[in-house]
């Protein structure tokens, strides 16, 4: 027992429990070996035991999905003292991820259930251990977002130059300089480039997703009616090349707001680029904004197709695509927006169809006023990024 108790010892989730308390725990702890390869426990399943490493490593495993491929990423390794299953005594009580032995690893098993009974005995134990845990929760979150931040800016950089280089060579022979090209040859290039464009937006999506919450944002009082301004000049050519009619309605003396110009360019940028690619030809895309007396508020209001009841509660979540996948992207912009506001201390929400119509969607925004909102909220917005769950 004394071995045990020394194991439980050297993790961080006990630090701060006294020894008479770790000693009410001991009869219910057990020794358990697993060999390498070996599955300790399934992402998915219900969580009821927890594992404080005495050898070994295990490999945390977390299933991916993009579109309809998936795929598993490893998040972390965790070796002597480190704590497996925190998610035990955290609702719904299911494992996140998958554990798999990298070595013979030894652990110490803990039912969770006992746990809990001894947090109902003594509020003190509950209180030093769940303290514990959520810093643990929160490092192996930010180790896990640099790691992921890290390998999307290699394979972004890797993979984003080379396209854009066949990009530029496709532009080029449509513009005539290797020669005339008839109208199938046109049309053969026309959707390549269109290919190419679609997979550079993903990559820079991507791109964004990685650095959200880990580069530095530039914090500062801007102007939100000469954001929306720059965010319609960009997209204008994507709308008049559709047929559609592009209107802006913005309060005269619009409040200023403190936050990251170029993150709030992004969020309209990818409402409109929605709006513009939902909407059919001869239909409208509108953005307001007013003072709207506690908040600033901005809209993004069009005449398309409108989105389905069903598929409201899930559009901004990441990689979320919709019911009908041939007609929508990777499923990031919606939830970059999102992240983005939310790293504002802002709101997004999305009704559907517009109030007062049959059909189209309305994007609202709402940014706290400088008042409200100093321009010293650098550290809030990583907080509230890395808080986000995404």
């Amino acid at each position: 027992m004394e071995f045990i108790e020394g194991i439980l010892r050297l993790s961080d989730l006990f630090d701060g429990v006294s020894d008479a308390q770790l000693k009410k725990l001991l009869p219910f702890c057990q020794e358990e070996v697993y060999e390498a390869g070996t599955t300790i426990f399934t992402e998915g399943t219900l969580c009821q035991t927890m594992y404080i490493m005495e050898s070994g490593s295990v490999a945390l495993e977390m299933s991916l999905q993009i579109g309809q491929g998936t795929g598993k990423a490893t998040i972390g390794v965790i070796t002597r003292g480190g704590c497996l299953c925190c998610h035990g005594l955290i609702s719904p009580y299911i494992h996140l991820g998958t554990a798999r032995t990298l070595e013979r690893t030894e652990v110490i098993a803990l039912d969770t259930r006992v746990l809990k009974r001894l947090f109902a005995e003594d509020p003190e134990v509950e209180a030093a251990v769940m303290n514990n845990l959520a810093k643990a929760v929160s490092s192996r979150l930010e180790h896990t977002r640099k790691t992921l931040g890290h390998i999307l800016a290699v394979v972004f950089h890797d993979i984003k130059a080379p396209l854009a280089s066949v990009e530029s060579v496709n532009r080029l022979i449509l513009g005539g300089y290797a020669g005339e090209l008839d109208e199938e040859q046109k049309s053969m290039l026309q959707g390549s480039s269109k290919s190419i464009t679609g997979l550079l937006d993903l990559l820079n999506n991507i791109a964004s997703v990685s650095r959200i919450g880990i580069r530095d944002t530039i914090i500062s009082k801007i102007s939100l009616a000469e954001v929306i301004t720059d965010s319609i000049d960009g997209i204008r050519p994507l709308a008049e090349e559709k047929g559609l009619e592009l209107k802006v309605e913005v309060a005269e003396e619009l409040p200023e707001a403190c936050g990251d110009g170029a993150q709030l360019k992004q969020v309209l940028i990818n409402l409109l680029s929605n709006a513009i690619k939902f909407t059919p030809s001869g239909g409208m895309v509108t953005v307001k904004a007013k003072d709207d007396n506690e908040h600033i508020q901005v809209e993004v209001i069009d005449t398309g197709v409108g989105i389905p009841a069903e598929e409201l509660p899930k559009i901004f979540d990441e990689f979320y695509r919709g019911l009908d996948l041939t007609e929508r992207g990777a499923g990031l912009g919606l939830s970059i927006a999102r992240q983005i506001v939310e790293g504002h201390r802002g709101k997004i929400w999305a009704i559907s169809p517009c109030p007062g119509s049959d059909k189209g969607s309305q994007f609202v925004v709402t940014l706290p006023k400088p008042k409200e909102l100093t321009c010293d909220i650098k550290g809030a917005m990583a907080g509230a990024n890395r808080t986000s769950g995404k």
